[in-house]
């Protein structure tokens, strides 16, 4: 197949199957004759420039979607866990909790909620909107994506858009996992 044909392809394939071929693209460029080598850099270039155009389609979506339709998207993208549904709702039935609390309404001890949630929130940011930086330390404010947190009294509220989201996910306050 040339390689014109397989650059036609790319828009149809999946994130694993597009970094196969870069993989192998890359290794061709290492020890494939010469024609091998141009033909691997070009896909590699036919990568990037898709890539690039996809990235800025999806940010331009995000500028323009209101934030309850990108919670509902980003959780039918990147579907929810059985683990996630737990902290989400102990948010939903505990606004005004911290960390310890929210940790204590699952089950769990510690900061424990906060480390599942920040993750949660984090795994789909590209399909919500960038965290902020931290003002306590220099990282990104996972947790804050979706929730809102006081300083003062180091507490969590789910913030309404997102809120009103989870609700039509069935997660609002006490109901239970779809």
């Amino acid at each position: 197949m040339s390689i014109d044909l397989i650059i036609a392809t790319l828009p149809s394939k999946i994130a694993a199957e597009r970094q196969q071929m870069r993989d192998n693209a890359e290794r061709l460029i290492e020890k494939g004759s010469a024609a091998k080598q141009a033909d691997a850099r070009k896909l590699l270039n036919a990568l990037d420039e898709l890539e690039a155009e996809e990235r800025e389609t999806l940010a331009q979506w995000v500028r323009d979607t209101p934030i309850g339709d990108r919670v509902l998207r980003a959780f039918e993208v990147v579907p929810l866990s059985d683990t996630e549904a737990k902290v989400i709702r102990a948010l939903m039935d505990n606004p005004g909790s911290t960390s310890a609390e929210l940790s204590k309404a699952c089950g769990w001890r510690g900061q424990t909620w906060h480390a599942h949630f920040g993750k949660m929130c984090g795994a789909r940011e590209v399909y919500l909107w960038p965290a902020e930086m931290s003002a306590r330390r220099e990282e990104k404010l996972w947790s804050g994506i979706l929730a809102d947190f006081d300083e003062n009294t180091a507490t969590w509220t789910m913030k309404p858009e997102v809120a009103d989201a989870f609700a039509t996910m069935n997660l609002g306050p006490g109901r239970s996992t779809p």
